[in-house]
Formats: C-alpha cells, sequence, structure tokens
C-alpha cells in the first residue's frame, strides 16, 4: 500500500471516530462482524446492509446523513403543509399581472405605475365577503356587517345569532337580475369596511379580528375621517386611480390608451339580456335599472390585462383622495344605475370630466370594490403553525427511535 494510500485511510479513520464521538466496542448483540466496530470498515459481502441495526453502513445512515435526510424531509413536510394549508382558504382572489411597469400617464396625467402589481379579476362577491364576516364578525366589528345587505333587493348576505355569535350566509336563490347573490358583487360596504376586508387578506384570512385593523392600512378601529395611506409592506389593498386606470385602460404598448375599460374607444351600449356580446356593460340607458350581474358576466369584455366588469355593474372604491377632503374617495366604473350622459366621467379622459368623490362612511346598493395586490402575500399563520407542528413531531419521531436502539444495546 502507498504512504498516500495509507494516510488517506488513517484520516478517514479519525474522521469517522470525529464525527460519531464514541469508541468503536463491539456490539455485544451483534457478533457477525467484530472488526467493522473496531477498525471501521464495512463488513465484507454486506453490500451495506448487513449491520442495519447501527445503520452505519446502510443508505442514508450516519450521524451527517441523518441530518441531511432530516433536514430534506422537513422540507418537503413544510411544503406539503403550506401546500395543503392555502389550499383550504376561505377566500381566492384571482388576479392578473399588471406589468410594463414605468409606462407612460394617459393624456390627462393619469395611469403612469412604475411597478408590476397584480389586479382582481373580478368584483369581490357576497360570497367572499361572506366568509370574511365568518372568520371575523361574530361581533360585528366596526359594522362590517350592514343590515340592508339582508333587506334591500341588491344586498346578498343574512346574519343570524346574537351578538358575539353572529354567523352570516348568502341569501338564497336569484336577484332581480336573475343572478346568483353569491356570485355578484357585495355592497352596502363602506370604505373601511373594504379597506378591512384587505387587511384580512394581508394576513392570511385569519379569525382574529384585532388582525383586520392593520395590515395594509392602519385603522386602530377607525370609521370615519381620512383615509388612511397603505402601509409600506402592504400586500392585499384597494388601488389607486392610477393602478385601477392601467388595469382598465392601458394596452401595453407605449402609449396607447383605450377610451373604455373595454379595449375600445366606443362607448359601451347598455345591454344586461345578452352576455355574449363584445363592448357591453350592465348600466342604464334611460330605463328603469334593477341590480348588478354576476361578475364576469360579459365574458367577451375585458381589459386589455384581462379584468371583467371594469364599466358599470358596481361603482369601485380606491385608495385615491379627493385632493379637496381626505375623506372621500374617488370612485371609478360607474354602476348599473349610472345613466348614459353620466358614464363619460369614468372613462379614460377623467382628466377632463369632473371625477366622482364618495364619503368614506357612504353605504349603498351601488357601491363594491375589488382589490389589488401590491406585493407577495404574507404566509398564513396556519400555515406556519402547521409547518412547525411537522416539524416539531418529526424531531420527537426522531428522538424516540434513538432512545429505543440505546435501550436495546444497554440490554443486549
Amino acid at each position: 500500500m502507498s504512504a498516500a494510500l495509507e494516510n488517506y485511510c488513517d484520516e478517514m479513520e479519525a474522521t469517522y471516530a470525529v464525527d460519531f464521538s464514541r469508541g468503536r466496542e463491539t456490539i455485544k448483540s451483534r457478533k457477525r462482524f467484530p472488526e467493522y466496530r473496531r477498525k471501521g470498515g464495512a463488513p465484507v459481502g454486506g453490500n451495506g446492509m448487513r449491520c442495519r441495526r447501527n445503520k452505519r453502513w446502510t443508505w442514508g445512515s450516519g450521524r451527517g446523513a441523518r441530518v441531511l435526510n432530516l433536514r430534506a424531509f422537513a422540507g418537503v413536510l413544510a411544503f406539503a403543509l403550506a401546500s395543503v394549508a392555502s389550499s383550504v382558504l376561505a377566500v381566492t382572489i384571482d388576479t392578473k399581472i399588471i406589468g410594463h411597469p414605468g409606462n407612460l400617464p394617459n393624456a390627462f396625467g393619469y395611469g403612469h405605475v412604475p411597478y408590476t402589481f397584480n389586479m382582481a379579476t373580478y368584483e369581490t362577491t357576497n360570497q367572499q365577503y361572506v366568509a370574511f364576516l365568518n372568520a371575523v364578525g361574530h361581533t360585528n366589528p366596526n359594522l362590517i356587517y350592514d343590515a340592508r345587505m339582508a333587506t334591500d333587493a341588491n344586498g346578498g348576505i343574512v346574519q343570524s345569532g346574537a351578538a358575539g355569535s353572529f354567523s352570516y350566509a348568502v341569501k338564497p336563490g336569484n336577484n332581480l337580475m336573475g343572478a346568483p347573490y353569491a356570485d355578484v358583487p357585495v355592497t352596502f360596504v363602506n370604505w373601511f369596511s373594504a379597506a378591512r376586508f384587505a387587511n384580512w387578506l394581508h394576513h392570511g384570512q385569519p379569525q382574529n379580528p384585532a388582525l383586520i385593523e392593520s395590515g395594509s392600512y392602519t385603522l386602530g378601529n377607525q370609521t370615519s375621517g381620512a383615509i388612511p395611506s397603505r402601509n409600506p409592506d402592504a400586500t392585499y389593498v384597494l388601488p389607486t386611480v392610477d393602478e385601477w386606470m392601467k388595469a382598465g385602460f392601458y394596452d401595453g404598448s407605449g402609449p396607447t390608451w383605450s377610451n373604455w375599460a373595454t379595449q375600445s374607444n366606443s362607448r359601451p351600449a347598455a345591454n344586461v339580456s345578452d352576455f355574449s356580446k363584445s363592448n357591453v356593460a350592465n348600466f342604464s340607458n334611460g330605463t328603469a335599472f334593477k341590480g348588478p350581474v354576476k361578475a364576469g358576466s360579459y365574458t367577451n369584455v375585458q381589459s386589455f390585462y384581462g379584468m371583467y366588469d371594469m364599466v358599470g355593474n358596481v361603482a369601485e372604491m380606491t385608495e385615491t383622495k379627493n385632493p379637496l377632503s381626505s375623506s372621500q374617495w374617488t370612485a371609478m366604473s360607474g354602476s348599473y344605475a349610472t345613466q348614459t350622459g353620466s358614464l363619460a366621467s369614468f372613462n379614460q379622459s377623467l382628466g377632463l370630466n369632473s371625477p366622482t368623490y364618495v364619503n368614506v362612511g357612504q353605504r349603498t346598493g351601488q357601491i363594491g370594490f375589488r382589490v389589488a395586490l401590491r406585493v407577495a402575500p404574507v404566509p398564513e399563520p396556519g400555515t406556519i403553525a402547521l409547518a412547525g407542528a411537522g416539524l416539531v413531531g418529526l424531531g420527537g419521531f426522531g428522538w424516540n427511535r434513538r432512545r429505543k436502539a440505546r435501550l436495546r444495546r444497554l440490554a443486549g
């Protein structure tokens, strides 16, 4: 044997001894290969599987390998738990990416957004808001539920139970437009209720009502007064006018904007019966209006980025304040009750028309909202807890196996 090979073997034996920090005495209950324990060599003809009791030479064995296996398994377990937890969230917000960061504004100075963000594909529905209420609305904190949601024909949510144990459900049946209440936009919400819904999404849809007072917006039980600014780490938010206009009117190519959020320069027709047509919307053409339609009903009417119902249906909230009154927000879209002449205020040339401002406390059957996603969402607390529990259980399982092995050696 060469000197180099002898040195290598000596180093390997020394490393082996350091790694395992214990002698190489023979296992009394396993005497088939006593030389293995003394010299550290693999048993002849064992193919790495004969001495399974000590696992020194089985695949993935040894202290270092066990640690690596533990880490790998823990990673897989955490990922699996996170996937399961995310799949059972009460509300899923479908969004579209609004790219082309740093786009030029329109001719009136609106719509420039220097970052990529996501916008909800649809307006927030009664079904989604019910999940929010059942999670944090047992005492109806700060009146996130309004009784007109049950009594008005364009409301869609009923409350039951006593204060402290309120529960909520979507109204059965269809609204005046023949749309299931579950699928039409929620109405009779004010700006602060919508902001609390955004905070709830920000925190991963928790069951703790205290958490809806902070997150994307710091509210502190506020129900009136100035609109707070979004926090630097905000995730789900109410869009700004610039975000909303870009998602609705920008076509993604240089300075090109469509006049309407239907990818058209022509005003959409008021049409509430044929959902297959193009460039139509749910607003009033002088006839009696009825109410909102199911979110996304007009399957062939989308903005360039893929948003539905950005004309008519319900007026949508933004976090952009009236420059003259910080307790008023700027409305976008118009609603099912907006008359043809007034609809011009909601086209791309907002700078040439008088914007519509709404008081933060206002609740009507014509007002709803959709959310935007500013950055990646915070992991749900329940997901973290599940993953942590799995890792603790895994560690306990490994400890218990090692304890039993030690007892067997002592008994041998």
